[in-house]
């Protein structure tokens, strides 16, 4: 059949797009063309799909179509492929009022997206309602792990797929997890490309407009303020339809939500493309969450609503107050209830967390002594009681809580706090810890189903006995919040607690054993009002 290929290239002279047939397994070039003074080169020639394409620019390719829906890994490196046809799936449709997210890596928790959809049931009795796939764009795993590098962004990683057809594979997991009541977040990569620095491979944009695609500092060199060798300009039209582009595509495939990573670095034109992203997300009906720090830009609190926002500052101050740092009890105080302090323009606005893909699973806060990360070595005899600490903290705080893959039964990645390039069993689920983690996932488990029937809200803060102590040494907090009364003891001592609201009270759980309100040492207990 006839397909038409098109391509944004302003600044380019002579364009060819080469075509290898699935069929014949031949190669054919069409010289492309445009009309003077525009930026788009077009070309008619017959093509079917699963066709491989690529573009060759004054020279210089094979050059990626940045607006591909397809991208196969060849021997001879990434190809274009022709693709007609793109499956839809609907959203889940009422999105849930108190998300509970488990990020996960697609093919470290299940290899591929047909292995993910076989977890799903256990993720819906753990209490689970998001799952926030970390990116699926195509990238090139001979150096990567993580997936932060895509090259093109509006299709879906083939090898993540058993069969041939990734975003179909991927829609049947969408639709799965929609079947156990699982919204489906993805972590999409907008602010820079796969092609990196200029000493890295010309593979699709630099090769296009270079000058346009990214931002360039005053003395012409690439801004690298993702850290990752550059940063995609969201001042350019065509950066702006290629981002909506894709977001189209992966909303056609049910996703919910999706968290957009570096996001700070998408205002760099001033805010105009996180307008265009704010009204598409209100019009299609999804969720929009933001990673609003960069390596020049630190924005948390200040996105607007209907933006979630990633809550660093949890993370640190939360764990300090877990390790028992001194002075953490007044910055716990906000953590615990929504972070105020940050979202006063955006109340619920924070997603909070004491995990994520980068840095050290929960487990491994308890094996290794770091300031860096508020991580403590507390030895074997503590460990499984730190791990119910910071998931009680975690759970019954206000905000949307998310933790990852294997945190609930103790999975380790040996310490390491950055395996973007590790594809090994360092850095998959071993599921055969679910075992010998039991205790924990049950733990979990009822921490969760704790939170649904005593959502946190309506917080008051006392101290042990009388109103809180946020003096440098104080390592004790206590707080009522929906019906239940929490008692946190983080110094090395037993604390008495005394009850300062009317009960009766009684033990829901505890991460150690304490008498009653005698709190053990390193613990908590959460007292549930009788009714």
């Amino acid at each position: 059949m006839v397909h038409r290929f098109t391509v944004h290239a302003p600044s380019v002279g002579q364009l060819s797009v080469f075509i290898h047939s699935c069929h014949t397994l031949t190669v054919s070039e069409t010289v492309m063309a445009r009309q003077p003074g525009e930026a788009i080169w077009s070309a008619d020639a017959a093509a079917d799909d699963g066709d491989t394409y690529w573009f060759v620019a004054d020279g210089v390719g094979p050059l990626l179509d940045p607006d591909a829906m397809d991208v196969a890994m060849t021997p001879d490196g990434p190809r274009s492929m022709v693709r007609t046809r793109w499956p839809k799936h609907g959203p889940l449709g009422s999105l849930h009022h108190d998300p509970i997210v488990y990020e996960l890596h697609v093919r470290g928790f299940g290899t591929t997206f047909t292995g993910c959809i076989e977890r799903l049931a256990y993720l819906a009795d753990l209490g689970i309602n998001v799952i926030e796939i970390m990116p699926v764009h195509p990238f090139d795993s001979s150096d990567n792990y993580w997936g932060y590098m895509p090259l093109v962004w509006g299709a879906v990683h083939q090898p993540y797929a058993a069969g041939d057809d990734a975003p179909a594979e991927l829609a049947s997991l969408v639709e799965a997890a929609h079947s156990h009541g699982i919204e489906v977040w993805l972590d999409v990569v907008f602010n820079h490309t796969g092609e990196g620095d200029p000493t890295r491979p010309t593979l699709s944009l630099r090769g296009l407009d270079e000058a346009n695609a990214y931002l360039h500092r005053a003395d012409g060199t690439y801004n690298d303020d993702s850290g990752c060798g550059n940063v995609s300009n969201p001042a350019d039209a065509n950066i702006q339809q290629l981002v909506l582009t894709a977001l189209d595509r992966f909303a056609d495939l049910g996703i919910d939500g999706f968290r957009f990573d570096l996001a700070s670095l998408l205002t760099r034109d001033g805010g105009g493309l996180v307008d265009q992203i704010t009204a598409w997300g209100t019009q299609r009906g999804v969720r929009l969450i933001a990673e609003a720090w960069d390596l020049a830009a630190y924005q948390v609190g200040q996105w607007p609503t209907p933006w979630l926002q990633w809550n660093d500052r949890f993370r640190d101050d939360i764990r300090g107050f877990v390790r028992g740092e001194t002075g953490k009890v007044e910055a716990a105080i906000q953590r615990v209830q929504g972070s105020p302090d940050l979202f006063h323009a955006a109340p619920g606005s924070s997603v909070n967390f004491l995990t994520a893909h980068d840095g050290l699973t929960m487990h491994d806060l308890t094996v290794l002594t770091s300031d860096h990360h508020h991580s403590w070595d507390c030895g074997s005899e503590l460990r499984l009681q730190q791990l119910k600490n910071y998931f009680t903290m975690l759970l019954l705080s206000a905000g949307t809580p998310m933790f990852v893959m294997g945190d609930e039964f103790g999975r380790t990645q040996d310490g390491l706090d950055n395996p973007y390039d590790i594809d090994s069993e360092v850095t998959w689920v071993d599921w055969s810890r679910l075992d010998e983690w039991a205790e924990l996932h049950s733990y979990v488990q009822a921490t969760l189903r704790l939170r649904r029937d005593h959502p946190p809200n309506d917080f008051r803060f006392f101290g042990a006995a009388s109103a809180p102590d946020i003096s440098l040494q104080s390592r004790s907090l206590a707080w009522s919040a929906g019906g239940l009364y929490v008692m946190a003891n983080f110094w090395w001592e037993p604390v008495q607690f005394e009850f300062q609201e009317a009960g009766p009270w009684v033990e829901a759980l505890s991460t150690a054993v304490s008498h009653a309100t005698l709190v053990a040492p390193r613990s908590m207990v959460v007292w549930r009002r009788q009714i």
